[in-house]
This record gives C-alpha cells, sequence and structure tokens, in this order.
C-alpha cells in the first residue's frame, strides 16, 4: 500500500518532470512530439480539473443553502449567475454577435456580467484608497520614495495636477508627463523584473524540490 501510496506517484513526477525539462533543451523531433503530446494531456487535465472545481463549488454552497448558514443568501446568486450565462451561452452557441445584432449572449455578457464586474471594481475602490492609506504614511525612507512617486502620478493624471505643477516647477522646463513617463520606463520596471526573476527563481526551485521528491504536498495529508 504504501508503495503505491507514496513511490509509485513520487517516480512518476521525476520522470514526467525529467523528461519536460529535458525537452525543451534538446532540439530533435521527438523532444518536440512529446511537448506537444504533454500539451495535450495538460488541456484534458485542465478540463477535468475544472468540471471538478465546478461540482465542488456547486456542492458547497448547496450544502451551505441547506443547511442556512451566514450568508446562504448570496450562495443562491452563484447559481443564477452561473446559469444567466451558460444558458444564453449554449442558445446562442457561445457567440456574443451575430449579423442580426448582439445575441442572447451578447446581451447577458453586456448588462450583466459587465455591470456586475463594474460594480465590484467600485467596491474594491475604497479598499484601494484604505490601503493606500496605509501603505503612504511615511515612516521610512522606502515609504517616502513611493509617496513621491505616486503622488507624482496622481497629478499626471488630473488637469488640476498639471496647472499645480506648471505654477510649482515650471522653471525645470520638465512636464509632469516627462516624469510620469520616466518613473514608469525606468524605476517601476526595474522593480518589476526584479519581482519576475524572483518568482521565476521561487518556481524553478519549487519545481525541482516537486521532481526529487523534497515537496509532497500534492500527495496528500498522509
Amino acid at each position: 500500500m504504501k508503495l503505491i501510496k507514496k513511490y509509485i506517484p513520487l517516480a512518476i513526477v521525476f520522470t514526467f518532470g525529467v523528461l519536460t525539462l529535458a525537452s525543451y533543451y534538446v532540439p530533435h523531433k521527438v523532444s518536440v512530439d512529446y511537448t506537444e503530446l504533454v500539451s495535450q494531456w495538460e488541456n484534458i487535465v485542465y478540463a477535468f480539473a475544472f468540471l471538478l472545481g465546478l461540482i465542488s463549488l456547486f456542492y458547497s454552497h448547496y450544502n451551505k443553502i441547506a443547511r442556512k448558514a451566514d450568508g446562504w443568501g448570496y450562495s443562491i446568486f452563484v447559481f443564477v449567475g452561473f446559469l444567466a450565462m451558460v444558458i444564453p451561452a449554449y442558445i446562442s452557441g457561445g457567440k456574443q454577435g451575430s449579423e442580426t445584432g448582439i445575441t442572447l449572449l451578447g446581451w447577458s455578457f453586456r448588462y450583466i456580467y459587465n455591470a456586475l464586474s463594474s460594480t465590484m471594481f467600485a467596491v474594491l475602490a475604497f479598499y484601494i484608497v484604505s490601503t493606500a492609506y496605509r501603505s503612504f504614511r511615511i515612516k521610512s525612507k522606502q515609504a517616502f520614495v513611493l509617496f513621491v512617486a505616486a503622488f507624482i502620478l496622481i497629478l499626471g493624471k488630473v488637469p488640476l495636477g498639471q496647472i499645480i505643477w506648471d505654477s510649482v516647477l515650471g522653471w525645470t522646463k520638465c512636464g509632469v508627463s516627462d516624469v510620469i513617463e520616466w518613473i514608469m520606463s525606468v524605476p517601476a520596471v526595474a522593480g518589476k523584473r526584479g519581482i519576475m526573476i524572483g518568482i521565476s527563481i521561487g518556481a524553478i526551485v519549487t519545481s525541482f524540490k516537486i521532481i526529487f521528491g523534497i515537496e509532497k504536498q500534492y500527495l496528500g495529508k498522509d
């Protein structure tokens, strides 16, 4: 039993991990065919994982409604929202537009999905303002730099900011749009690349830990 539950999955992960990693560095038709085959199987696994996640989501909210748990009324809208998009998509054949105008799916997407998305982001705006207030409290040199960069970006996005910049710093012969372009092209890009390098290194390390059996959480609690 231990062989089936532990060592066989580790052997499968190690084998396919090494083969997939090597296929990107071996310029041969066999490696190309292998990569395409693995991609097809990945799509199949993604489809089943999506179906499993959908069933789990519905089952969780159904139990919440059946038990009348706190906030169970919101769970009803999970099913309503799902049906409000799936049924029009099935009727319209997955097309949002036709020769005569928008389809039922297009109408649902425009007047239901987009409206709900706008509402959600409008609510998130209050959380963003709250987070910005906490982030811009100047307690260190790094926080001061963040505050100055954010303040310049805010100035450049409103007409009043342009007027304030010209009246206060017009003598520098440098417009606020030029400063914003420099901030977005140099410091912001440098920080983004540093973050992406860190994420890439972390992904590589995690992949090797999974391939060589150091990370075993995918095997379950046992």
